[in-house]
């Protein structure tokens, strides 16, 4: 069977990313039957994984990808990224097709085809685990042995980055706990009345052992997603840098990392207060505390929420904020050389549950900026 290579190349390629339809696996199928190098090729695409990978990569940068392209804002800029990225996506097959054919004559096949070579020093992402400061003092670190927790929770053995929020007189009477969670780190919390939080990577929470008849109150440093059991009559409240956000019963996020407190309301019904200012936000609202002035305002769901749905989202976001984010998931030190344009904004969206260098892969693709790892430091160059 002949077949135009544009075309089977670009079959192939839906394949391995299983996004071919009935038709067009019918027809790689016949292309396969065809010649048994066909079938040679097709098994070693499958055998090989760096290169389901990096076609993964590629895919993912096209617009009708899973994820959206990163790349800067320009509207000219986009039309040049997009045509070069589907390019791309096809020369690596056509490229892996050739190289293939090239070592299958000479007798040298190997299954790395094709592979992207690691950052010397690779990171994992962020993992689950905490430390508990318990209201005598005492750190409890939260592993999968203790039975009191989450038996999904993973031993943290670094204490450094311990710091427990300051306590009232008032709060003395209430025995608090601090949930503790450092860079590199995540943690989901049952609180004793059925509320769930998720709370994010250099973040604390602070939640008494057992909460008052007439109230369920919180005090968050960093970011956390809120789902409240409903309880009419003993309303719920998170209580960061000076704004509180008062609910019954509905799922919201709270990050207040910097100087703004910005409270994101995903359903349910929530009221945000700060000296005297109230605003109460509906599903899809946002509340944001700058200075003394809090605004409310439409918000983007996918980008507010993007880390408790196990993803990056960068929208409009310079290097700065986006090394920022890098810096909580990875635990890592960010340093800029001199030249870096700090002001140039990106967009993007992938998963968060990739390894370092993965996510610089792709920033080095669509960026004038080249990236190396030295141990725990993260040096950001241009080109």
């Amino acid at each position: 069977m002949k077949a135009n290579t544009n075309y089977i190349a670009k079959l192939i390629y839906k394949l391995l990313r299983g996004q071919e339809t009935a038709a067009e696996r019918d027809a790689v199928e016949q292309w396969r039957k065809s010649d048994q190098r066909n079938d040679d090729l097709l098994e070693s695409f499958r055998d090989a994984k760096n290169i389901e990978k990096d076609l993964a990569f590629f895919g993912n940068l096209n617009e009708d990808g899973a994820w959206h392209r990163i790349q800067p804002v320009s509207v000219k800029a986009k039309k040049n990224f997009r045509h070069l990225f589907r390019a791309a996506a096809i020369l690596f097959i056509l490229l892996g097709a050739s190289l293939f054919y090239i070592l299958q004559r000479s007798g040298k096949i190997s299954e790395k085809i094709a592979t992207t070579l690691p950052i010397k020093g690779d990171i994992s992402p962020a993992k689950s685990g905490a430390l508990l400061v318990l209201a005598d003092g005492s750190i409890m670190p939260l592993e999968k042995s203790n039975k009191a927790v989450d038996p999904k929770i993973v031993a943290l053995a670094n204490k450094e980055n311990i710091h427990p929020l300051n306590t009232s007189k008032e709060e003395a009477l209430i025995q608090f706990n601090t949930l503790v969670v450092p860079k590199g780190n995540f943690y989901k919390l049952s609180l004793e009345d059925g509320t769930q939080v998720w709370v994010n990577a250099n973040s604390q929470l602070k939640f008494p052992v057992k909460f008052k008849e007439n109230e369920r109150r919180v005090i968050l440093e960093g970011e956390a997603y809120f789902e409240v059991a409903h309880e009419a009559e003993r309303p719920f409240v998170v209580e960061s840098r000076g704004s509180e956000v008062k609910v019954l019963g509905t799922h919201f996020n709270i990050n207040a990392y910097g100087n703004n407190v910005r409270t994101t309301l995903s359903s349910g019904r929530v009221q945000v207060s700060h000296s005297g200012n109230v605003v109460v936000l509906e599903p899809g609202e946002y509340a944001n505390l700058v200075g003394e002035q809090l605004r409310k305002g439409k918000a983007d769901l996918d980008h507010d929420l993007s880390w408790h749905n196990n993803q990056f989202y960068f929208k409009k976001e310079t290097i700065v904020e986006i090394a920022s984010t890098l810096s909580k998931w990875y635990d890592v030190q960010v340093k800029f050389k001199k030249d870096v344009a700090l002001d140039k904004v990106y967009n993007g969206n992938f998963k968060r549950d990739v390894k370092l260098s993965e996510v610089l892969e792709m920033l080095t693709y669509v960026c004038d900026l080249k990236f190396e790892l030295q141990g725990k430091e993260l040096i950001v160059e241009n080109k």
